[in-house]
């Protein structure tokens, strides 16, 4: 049997962060990036690197946990940070993109993504894959990294390179990319740009497999390598696929994947090298989808995340098992994630969030059996600030349960939660969740006095194919009245005031907001859509321009909304730029201009109509980000723009 340890927990340091705020955050506090974000832990467990916030200055900072001094590595400037690697002792990388365009192959723009290396004994950094003429100009997912090479001095990188000529279908090879130089050299090719799309590389930087996935013929194909030799051992025919290689089994001799099954849930198996054959489950469970994988150096699979309103974890290795359990239940109000390790599985960095408290990341070790807290992501943020997030579950008209979450204003008194202004906040995607974690945006509203809904209507995603599968062809149907009986359910209980509501959505969600203007308008008081999609035909269109009739991509679309060609005036129903008409309410719409998610012509378009048909619309257009609204101070502009809009509306509440 397991031993769950002892842990000693520094309970003052959490403590002291939980004492009354003297005054409310600034809005900045919620808008800007975290202080301390992304960090990730040293393989040698001395040091970890993370991205600092100070206004408009965004670096990459590297703390010592020894000798507790930091020192900044880079200042991250016109790029978007997207994350960071630790890939050895000896270096750090720093992942992000760039909204451009090349004129010479694409007149449309382009998210372009890069990696950059520092060397932490030399302090030089280099941006990795840019000096080589062979590769090809537009490309994004550049910058991945899926090994590294035994002498630590080099990543091996996945890229499209050309074969002749720019317009030939270019090969998607794997490099072999020197960290100090960022130069790059090809070691093997891989199929086309519509065909190859992952390879396996085990701790040596050895090919062990590639994946090859055929937008045209809908064909997955897994081949295994004995040098530069390869075979078949693997190939699936239809749309959709869901098996996915993740990685290798702990002795290596096998491949690891992700398959349905036949089943609600994902599960994890092994696959034979020699036949492609599957074993019995290895992880799997009835209530839950498996959110990600957990992959140690050299690709080697240890564990699993678990989807859910708290994230779950289950190991191979037992001992293991027991104390992240251990870790989680000494915050059962709080989402705690695994973030990173170091080689030896000596210490444990978690991310713990949500449950009353802002993020902050803590360290375990194992040997000694403490976890520490080493940093707080938004010092500005005490836990008084922080509104109170519950789970709930309600039934929609046709009987269907649908989980959701509050956000209690905060400062207000269980026995003061009563007849509260109400922010509806549908989530993204739309396959996607809501769960218990420090919700930037919720929060915010939370700090200004309302109850915050978020629904996870049928099509969310993590509860299971059924689930996500009652969402397809439901847009404006059941998925709205999913969010609309939420909400009126709140308001019977007595806990919100119907007269005082408000839906506010981002992505899948400003469609969700436009929608409920369009198709309920005497439900809310006012809209607010960010980045919101308002001409479904338009969207398919888009997506079928970009990438392709035949493609998976489009195929999601077309089951989840519609055929455009079959059901054009099933679809035209629930497009809110088609019933400007039926508003009732004063629409605020945000955008950004280099949206390549939902392009800003969808709230262009959506002005237009309101305009003309004599409604009342405010538009706030952010120049230069995209879907994300990543860049210095724009998310800040969002909240300013949607909480005076919102107070005028449906009244301040703090």
């Amino acid at each position: 049997m397991p031993v769950i340890p002892r842990i000693a927990l520094i309970f003052a340091a959490l403590l002291a962060l939980a004492l009354p705020a003297s005054a409310k955050p600034p809005i900045e506090a919620f808008g800007d990036a975290p202080d301390i974000g992304a960090m990730q832990l040293s393989p040698d467990g001395t040091k970890v690197a993370y991205l600092q916030h100070n206004k408009d200055l965004l670096q990459l900072v590297l703390y010592d946990l020894q000798t507790n001094k930091s020192e900044a590595l880079a200042t991250v400037g016109a790029f978007k940070a997207r994350g960071i690697t630790f890939p050895t002792n000896d270096y750090v990388i720093l992942h992000a993109s760039m909204t451009t365009r090349n004129m010479e192959y694409l007149t449309n723009k382009f998210e372009h993504t890069s990696a950059f290396a520092v060397n932490l004994k030399t302090h030089k950094t280099a941006q990795l894959l840019t000096r080589a003429d062979w590769l090809h100009p537009a490309q994004s997912g550049l910058g991945r990294i899926l090994g590294m090479d035994p002498s630590g001095k080099y990543a091996l990188m996945p890229a499209f390179v050309l074969d002749k000529q720019i317009t030939a279908d270019p090969l998607y090879n794997l490099l072999k990319v020197n960290l100090d130089t960022g130069a790059g050299a090809r070691i093997i090719g891989g199929a086309g740009a519509s065909t190859t799309d992952d390879w396996i590389v085990n701790g040596k930087g050895e090919i062990v497999a590639r994946t090859d996935w055929n937008d045209k013929t809908n064909d997955y194909s897994i081949r295994v390598y004995s040098g530069d030799n390869s075979r078949e051992i693997f190939k699936r025919s239809g749309p959709q696929q869901h098996l996915e290689v993740i990685g290798l089994s702990q002795d290596e001799k096998s491949l690891v994947v992700t398959d349905r099954q036949n089943s609600e849930f994902f599960s994890l198996y092994q696959m034979s090298l020699d036949n492609g054959a599957l074993s019995a489950p290895l992880l799997k469970r009835n209530d839950a989808d498996i959110e990600r994988p957990i992959i140690d150096k050299g690709r080697v699979v240890v564990g699993v995340e678990y989807a859910g309103m708290f994230p779950s974890y289950s190991f191979f290795d037992r001992q293991l098992d027991a104390e992240v359990k251990a870790i989680q239940s000494k915050l059962p109000q709080s989402s705690v994630y695994l973030t990173s390790w170091d080689e030896t599985w000596s210490k444990l960095l978690f991310l713990a969030s949500g449950g009353g408290i802002s993020d902050r990341y803590l360290l375990y070790d194992r040997k000694a059996h403490t976890l520490n807290l080493v940093a707080v992501a938004r010092s500005q943020i005490k836990a008084a600030d922080v509104g109170e997030v519950v789970t709930i579950e309600y039934k929609a008209q046709d009987g269907m349960k649908i989980p959701a979450l509050v956000t209690w204003p905060a400062g207000v008194s269980e026995a003061n939660r009563k007849n509260l202004p109400m922010i509806v906040m549908p989530h993204g995607g739309p396959e996607a969740y809501d769960s218990v974690h420090f919700d930037w945006l919720a929060q915010f509203f939370a700090n200004e006095g309302y109850v915050v809904f978020q629904p996870n209507f049928r099509g969310s995603g993590g509860f299971g194919e059924s689930f996500a599968a009652a969402g397809h062809g439901e847009w404006g149907r059941k998925m709205q009245s999913d969010i609309t009986d939420g909400a009126r359910a709140l308001a019977k209980m007595g806990w919100a005031d119907p007269n005082r509501m408000c839906i506010v959505g981002w992505s899948y969600g400003g469609y969700a907001a436009l929608a409920g203007g369009a198709l309920t308008p005497d439900q809310y008081k006012c809209v607010v859509a960010i980045a919101g999609v308002s001409n479904l035909k338009e969207m398919l269109g888009y997506e079928k321009r970009t990438r392709g009739a035949e493609s998976t991509t489009f195929d999601y679309w077309r089951t989840f909304i519609g055929d455009p060609d079959r059901d054009g005036d099933r679809i035209d129903a629930v497009s809110p730029v088609r019933l400007a008409a039926n508003f009732k309410v004063p629409v605020l719409l945000i955008h950004g201009a280099d949206d390549l998610t939902v392009p800003s012509h969808q709230s262009d378009q959506m002005e237009d109509a309101l305009k003309a048909a004599g409604k009342t619309v405010t538009y706030v257009k952010i120049p230069g980000d995209d879907h994300s609204l990543l860049l210095p101070g724009n998310r800040t502009t969002v909240l300013e723009a949607a909480r005076d809009f919102i107070a005028r509306n449906i009244g301040k509440a703090n």
